[in-house]
């Protein structure tokens, strides 16, 4: 299988308080700098499985913009397709975790991948109409992504919304997407649906299928995953584990739904579910 991943490649700053987080207060932590960015974590996960990777996206000309690129090529991402951006810095996401690993709050400095320009990325339009699958993370603006979903020319591709910033910037092109992986905030934001039921989660996911998306999956964290594609809908359970950080555990589920893409529905999300636990149970 070959796949092409246009997003993000930054690097994550993680804080994780050694006690609950008080707000206004200084609160000791355990701090770490890591690879990361959705885009590339998704395609990290997929070569460190052998799959052939392509990765486009933008950082700095900058240590950190090194880093990256050497550690993805290390671990078998293709980065000849990065775009070296000499007056814009590498891309920094920021998050502060509960002393239980849960999110407290994060922060994304994205401007890197989103001033990726349209002949940028056309010099790169045989990795993107040839792969056997392409994903899209929206750290990319929405001109870039349209313009990734005219060079596809109608191949299966998958998003991974990334956040309720920017899920709204695929909102136009939702009949060119075959697979849309969503949190629950980024769904209640898409659908309008608040969800606070499964039945809500199901009539929101049915609504996003019903506007043209092939399969939508919704990740709730300890309640599950919710699948619908335009025929049915089901629920997968999560898998109990010890959590030792959030970071990155969406971006596994994306890696797993990935890897199974011409699966059936439940067994693309049970691959998704088991990705992302494993992935919760190894981080450092």
């Amino acid at each position: 299988m070959q796949v092409t991943v246009i997003g993000a490649a930054n690097i994550d700053i993680i804080a994780k308080s050694k006690a609950k987080i008080v707000k206004g207060d200084s609160n000791p932590a355990d701090v770490r700098l890591k690879a990361g960015g959705v885009g590339r974590n998704i395609a990290a996960m997929l070569a460190l499985r052998k799959v052939d990777v392509n990765m486009i996206t933008a950082v700095g000309n900058d240590p950190f913009g090194n880093l990256l690129r050497e550690s993805s090529s290390e671990i078998g991402i293709n980065t000849d397709a990065w775009i070296i951006k000499n007056n814009t810095s590498t891309g920094v996401y920021l998050a502060a975790l509960e002393n239980s690993g849960e999110l407290h709050v994060g922060f994304n400095a994205m401007s890197a991948p989103e001033s990726i320009r349209t002949a940028e990325l056309t010099k790169h339009k045989g990795i993107i109409k040839d792969a056997d699958l392409l994903i899209i993370d929206l750290n990319i603006s929405e001109k870039i992504i349209a313009l990734a979903l005219e060079l596809r020319d109608g191949g299966p591709v998958m998003v991974d919304a990334v956040s309720v910033a920017k899920v709204s910037r695929i909102e136009k092109y939702l009949e060119q997407i075959d697979i849309l992986k969503l949190n629950k905030l980024e769904a209640e934001s898409l659908s309008g649906i608040t969800l606070d039921s499964k039945e809500r989660v199901k009539q929101a996911s049915f609504n996003i299928v019903g506007r043209g998306v092939g399969r939508v999956f919704v990740t709730m964290g300890v309640a599950g995953v919710c699948a619908a594609d335009k025929k049915t809908s089901l629920f997968v359970p999560a898998i109990p584990v010890v959590v030792k950080d959030v970071t990155g555990a969406g971006d596994a589920f994306s890696a797993g739904i990935a890897m199974t893409f011409e699966n059936d529905l439940k067994s693309q999300a049970q691959a998704g579910v088991r990705f992302a636990a494993e992935h919760l149970e190894r981080s450092k």
